[in-house]
């Protein structure tokens, strides 16, 4: 004979082996009336998260540094104003050392230096390695004057450029890629070493541009902005 504590448990199963044979049914009905759809919506899932897996080896675990860099230098470090810097591309060696000279003093800016002297050397040297492994892309919001274009060209051979920075001025070791990079910011920078205002502890850069015009800048910047 059945105790009643028995027959409690025994419908409880019943129940539980019903629900779970309609979860099952429902589960079936839903395959064969959705089953593309959710098997659009599982690949989909997979290709987000191989894209996540793809950013996160690229540009390392969030949060990353480098995001507050995004408002000047352009996501990626492909900056679209002509007055910042573009940074994708550049060379290692060369974004360590800039890195390092304003948190020296060397370089001063109202901007860079107390980010800069705010990371640790870690943090540093992950930005730099974080920019120079980004694709650079066409400075595609400059558009040169092809008179001063050729005047610059001139001027970067006479001057002989691609002795420190590539046949390509594409930068190597510490030299920075100048090919591409922002007009505006280039004609600044020429004429801080010009000025003494930016300093270069090699002093090639003063040497360069002590001989050289406000018109010289502009066309030399033109010319290098223009590759």
């Amino acid at each position: 004979m059945m105790s009643n504590a028995s027959k409690p448990r025994g419908l409880g199963k019943r129940i539980l082996l019903l629900t779970g044979g309609l979860l099952l049914a429902a589960t079936a009905a839903g395959a064969i009336l959705y089953g593309p759809e959710l098997l659009g919506l599982i690949q989909l899932g997979k290709q987000i998260d191989a894209i996540s897996a793809e950013n996160t080896r690229v540009g390392g675990p969030w949060p990353r540094a480098s995001e507050a860099c995004v408002s000047c230098h352009g996501f990626n470090g492909n900056a679209q104003a002509q007055t910042y810097p573009r940074l994708a591309g550049q060379p290692e060696a060369y974004l360590k050392k800039q890195l390092q000279a304003f948190v020296s003093g060397e370089r001063s800016d109202p901007t860079m230096t107390p980010m800069a002297l705010s990371m640790s050397e870690g943090e540093l040297n992950g930005l730099a390695a974080h920019f120079a492994k980004m694709q650079l892309l066409p400075n595609a919001t400059f558009h040169a004057d092809p008179a001063q274009v050729k005047r610059g060209e001139a001027l970067a051979k006479a001057n002989n450029c691609a002795a420190c920075h590539g046949q390509q001025l594409e930068g190597k070791d510490a030299f920075p890629r100048l090919a591409g990079q922002g007009y505006g910011y280039l004609q600044t920078q020429l004429t801080r070493f010009k000025s003494g205002v930016r300093r270069d502890a090699s002093g090639a850069m003063p040497a360069v541009v002590a001989a050289l015009s406000s018109q010289d800048i502009d066309d030399l910047a033109q010319f290098i902005a223009s590759q």
